[in-house]
């Protein structure tokens, strides 16, 4: 498989608050990644700088690839923009005919199952078609990497599997190299190759999701047990 990201090193801070401390890894195309930890420990963060949002302080960030796009936690869409003009958006820069990007719009809407809503506004759907949504906009320009950001929060067991399915789906059948920030062990089950864990600035885990979750690592153990006894409590009131 073909290495699309590779991240060396990689430390940010805010406010003197250091985030990332020397963070290090790498995805190939078809791999799915998922990246675990309690709040507030820079998950987000990793994936705002991998996708150029965001700058490093030190260390080194390539993409092997320019074909990239992000799936934000709360869909950010536009509410003065109906469901095709949200997902036009991402096609700004392709010099393709209108006729073509309305094609490429649909066949992303009819992935998802929302052909029929294409004219509706944002805030005339529900969260989970809000997700969808965000969901199609993020493939409609046919990425090789796709960074998700808790891509399932929020959604009822069935549209997580849905969503769960896709992401599966387009690293089996397209190759995309896929970066999923979670929380949600169901996620961790059924989509990822590999899981990394962070917790404070540093991974403190990684390996496949199946030792993930009968590990004896102390913070893995705490986070899937959800245990209050353990090192991520202590760190946190520290």
């Amino acid at each position: 498989m073909m290495k699309l990201i590779e991240v060396e090193n990689v430390s940010k801070s805010f406010d003197g608050l250091n985030v990332l401390d020397s963070v290090s890894l790498s995805v190939s195309s078809g791999e799915n990644l998922s990246i675990v930890g309690p709040s507030g420990v820079g998950k987000s963060t990793l994936l705002r700088l991998i996708a150029g949002l965001d700058d490093v302080d030190s260390g080194l960030i390539n993409l092997f690839t320019n074909k990239i796009s992000m799936v934000f936690q709360y869909s950010a869409l536009l509410n003065s923009y109906t469901v095709s003009e949200n997902i036009k958006l991402a096609l700004h820069a392709h010099k393709i005919s209108k006729e073509e990007k309305h094609q490429k719009v649909i066949e992303k809407l009819k992935l998802v199952g929302l052909e029929k809503y294409q004219d509706y506004f944002p805030d005339q759907l529900s969260g989970g078609q809000r997700k969808r949504v965000a969901f199609a906009r993020a493939i409609v320009n046919d990425p090789e990497i796709i960074l998700y950001d808790e891509p399932t929060a929020g959604l009822d067991p069935i549209l997580s599997t849905l969503i769960e399915d896709y992401i599966n789906k387009l690293s089996s059948e397209y190759k995309v190299a896929s970066v999923v920030v979670t929380h949600q062990l169901s996620t961790i089950r059924r989509t990822s190759k590999r899981v990394l864990m962070l917790c404070f600035g540093k991974i403190v885990w990684e390996g496949p999701p199946d030792k993930f979750l009968s590990t004896d690592n102390p913070y893995v153990k705490q986070f899937v047990n959800a245990e209050l006894e353990g090192p991520i409590l202590a760190g946190l009131l520290e």
